[in-house]
């Protein structure tokens, strides 16, 4: 799945062994059909500098691009993915993409901090969310996971469906989170779970 903003791509991709890959970052069109793509996040090269450069194909259903790419080794070799394009259903006031700045779990009186580091596209009704999260305890070995679906935003609260996942426990289902906005490049959520009362706290930001 790819999301393109006015000024902002995200993208995930689940293999077959359900490993993800995904990447976050700033477009700019070089000629006609040039994309010149800067990575501010991916799972292949973090929060590394490196820039892409694809040959795109447009057509009214979707596109194809072309990436050359080089492996560890030197290798090199290119990229052709196809892409359908899916309808869009407006704009909305937290369209682009927001970066986590802080995010914490509150049990009671006691806070957790967490230490993931993660992304979400919003754009004509659909969002993604890509993120890197640790493993275990010793904050040493990491995942990678995204969710990708359908949204609205009515008032303070925003509803999220989970269409395609590598989170099984979340596919399908519809979330509705309260949100407020601080200004137009930061806003925060709460999601309140109903057995516990546990409130997961999450503050974003917007990628400029």
């Amino acid at each position: 799945m790819k999301i393109y903003t006015d000024n902002c791509f995200a993208y995930a991709s689940l293999a077959p062994d359900s490993s993800v890959g995904f990447g976050v970052g700033y477009y700019k069109i070089d000629t006609g059909n040039h994309i010149e793509e800067n990575n501010a996040y991916s799972s292949r090269v973090l929060d590394s500098s490196d820039v892409f450069h694809l040959t795109v194909t447009r057509k009214d259903s979707g596109y194809t691009q072309v990436l050359p790419m080089h492996s560890a080794n030197g290798t090199q070799y290119t990229v052709k993915e196809v892409y359908t394009q899916l309808p869009s259903d407006g704009t909305s006031k937290i369209d682009g993409v927001w970066k986590l700045d802080k995010a914490y779990i509150l049990k009671g009186k006691d806070t957790t901090k967490l230490t993931e580091v993660q992304f979400k596209a919003f754009w004509g009704g659909h969002f993604m969310f890509v993120h890197r999260y640790p493993a275990d305890n010793t904050n040493t070995k990491f995942k990678n996971g995204f969710g990708y679906g359908d949204f609205t935003l009515k008032n303070d609260t925003l509803s999220e469906t989970e269409n395609l996942t590598s989170h099984p426990t979340l596919m399908g289902h519809t979330f509705a989170i309260k949100i407020s906005f601080a200004s137009d490049s930061e806003y925060s959520q709460i999601i309140t779970d109903a057995k516990t009362g546990d409130k997961s706290v999450e503050i974003y930001r917007k990628l400029q």
